[in-house]
């Protein structure tokens, strides 16, 4: 039975304005109490966001959490690459409500409509950024915004290989300090070692202003969100992080829905006329990167972008869930989740299909390797794997997908008014149409390896056809975003999948152009751009 409603958090900061402030309010009091909490407390934001990565040694910092697992690398207990990817975030949410909900009782978790119309227009919603906020009901006026960021209580370090030497920096690539405080687009947080803070502060001195800072922001959520300016010849319908969510609600099972992985393995099998899925976990991995400080994708092969250098939070998954937008936006991410469950009528159950059983994304073999609790390789399921370390209230056992699946009736809430709401099955035909003339191929790209970047990266492809009088024409074919980890080579599970791959439509090239074109993947890596690499592996289907 339905209890709550997860509002747009832009409907709460225009309610605020109108003078209905106290919904806003609830929710800016609740996170500023879990922020407070003794960060060796369940419910608080230090405890509930190191649930996700970082601090990899959590046990040290909330004596009541269970032991890491055993396996040669432990990183945190986030499912990413796999079929648990939407249900594990979902009951991740759900434990952050409740948390909230001990500050302020009722107090629901609000989403970030990403493909809403200010956000398209305007970028973050405010409240986001402002430095400080009123709450009149609480009797606080002026104090620091909960939601722009968050500085850490206690230090975290990735110290899990053994290393004892505890003063050393460079044994720490991901050390943060007690006192860091979350960074965004265009500001860096790398401090793991001393030559790492030196760049950063560096880097940092030449964004002093906040209010600029925060126009960068914007400005670069913009330009993920609606793709590059218009150009001749035009990019593909999909090159923006808009009509990935959009596309992610056409996948025809959830398998290919819930991951990366999955879709990936579909892409590669499917008939070339048959149009891509879009896996939920991609635009997702977009949105992280966008806000955690890489410039959105250009049309040039060597396109500098907005700001380089630039490496926040939300960019890593180590450390994404320690800045509080990382909630909302995954809010988000669970409202799209569930607009796929209504539009295909799996609103009370979910299932991985007998013939998809050994399917790639359905084993704990994902893209962070083994799944924590489960050993390598094992067959992940719905009904049977546990999304550690989160329990159910009413009985105390640990939560599995099948525990989470109906919001109404099994968690209690459900979603107020957003974008695609009115979408409809029949709007995947005009998507996936290809032109009279052009090309229904697709370009693979596999081959790039993992281990070879520290951290998240982007690659983006692009088409060079000559004609006859010698000019030779440019198409932009659409971007791809790994959200990684930043030390991917020392993580014994990590390598279990180290592989990229990646598809590219060519539905906005002549089909007479395709095969006289020469190809190009670039590889954005925090603040530079690589060719792809000699061992990568270019293919057009069909």
């Amino acid at each position: 039975m339905t209890t709550g409603i997860r509002q747009s958090i832009y409907v709460l900061q225009q309610e605020y304005a109108k003078g209905n402030t106290k919904p806003l309010e609830d929710v800016l009091y609740a996170w500023r109490g879990i922020q407070r909490l003794d960060p060796r407390e369940w419910n608080s934001f230090f405890a509930l966001g190191g649930l996700h990565g970082e601090p990899f040694l959590l046990r040290r910092a909330v004596d009541r959490l269970p032991p890491e697992d055993t396996y040669a690398y432990w990183g945190g207990y986030c499912n990413h690459g796999n079929i648990l990817f939407p249900t594990w975030h979902r009951a991740y949410l759900y434990c952050m409500e409740k948390a909230l909900q001990t500050i302020v009782p009722g107090v629901m978790l609000p989403f970030w409509d990403e493909t809403d119309d200010y956000s398209l227009h305007q970028g973050v919603p405010a409240i986001f950024t402002q430095p400080t906020v009123d709450l009149p009901s609480y009797g606080l006026m002026g104090i620091p915004n909960p939601l722009r960021s968050f500085t850490l209580p206690i230090s975290v370090s990735d110290n899990y290989w053994g290393d004892q030497n505890a003063n050393a920096d460079e044994a720490h690539p991901y050390y943060k300090r007690a006192g860091y405080t979350t960074v965004r687009y265009p500001l860096s947080g790398l401090v793991g070692n001393f030559g790492d803070s030196e760049l950063t502060y560096a880097h940092n001195q030449k964004y002093p202003d906040q209010n600029t800072n925060d126009t960068l922001l914007n400005n670069n959520i913009m330009a993920w969100l609606n793709g590059p300016e218009p150009t001749v010849p035009p990019p593909p319908e999909g090159a923006n992080l808009y009509a990935s969510y959009r596309g992610c609600l056409f996948a025809p099972n959830y398998t290919v829905f819930s991951n990366t992985t999955s879709a990936a393995a579909w892409n590669a099998d499917i008939p070339p006329h048959q149009p891509m899925v879009v896996a939920l976990e991609e635009p997702h991995n977009d949105l992280h990167l966008a806000v955690g400080g890489f410039d959105a994708p250009q049309i040039a092969p060597g396109g500098t972008g907005l700001v380089s250098g630039s490496n926040g939070d939300m960019g890593e998954n180590n450390t994404s869930s320690f800045d509080p937008i990382f909630f909302f936006h995954h809010c988000n991410i669970d409202r799209m989740f569930w607009l796929w469950q209504k539009l295909h009528g799996q609103t009370t159950t979910l299932e991985v299909s007998d013939d998809m059983t050994d399917y790639p994304g359905t084993s704990s073999n994902d893209l962070q390797g083994p799944t924590p609790g489960v050993p390598p390789g094992a067959q992940l399921t719905l009904d049977g794997t546990a999304l550690k370390p989160f329990k159910s209230p009413l009985t105390s056992k640990p939560y599995v997908s099948t525990d989470c699946v109906d919001i109404e009736n099994q968690l209690g809430y459900t979603y107020g008014p957003g974008s695609f709401d009115d979408l409809s099955l029949n709007d995947q035909a005009r998507a996936a149409a290809v032109k009279p003339g052009f090309s229904a191929k697709k370009l693979m790209v596999r081959g790039i390896d993992r281990a070879l970047f520290q951290g998240s990266f982007l690659l983006t492809a692009h088409a060079t056809v000559a004609s006859d009088g010698g000019k030779t024409k440019e198409y932009y074919l659409g971007y791809h975003s790994v959200l990684s980890r930043y030390s991917v080579s020392n993580c014994a599970n990590c390598r279990t999948h180290l592989e990229v791959i990646a598809h590219f439509s060519l539905k906005n090239m002549p089909e007479d152009e395709v095969d006289r074109a020469i190809f190009t993947v670039k590889v954005h890596h925090r603040g530079s751009v690589l060719p792809a690499g000699l061992k990568t592996v270019l293919k057009i289907r069909g």
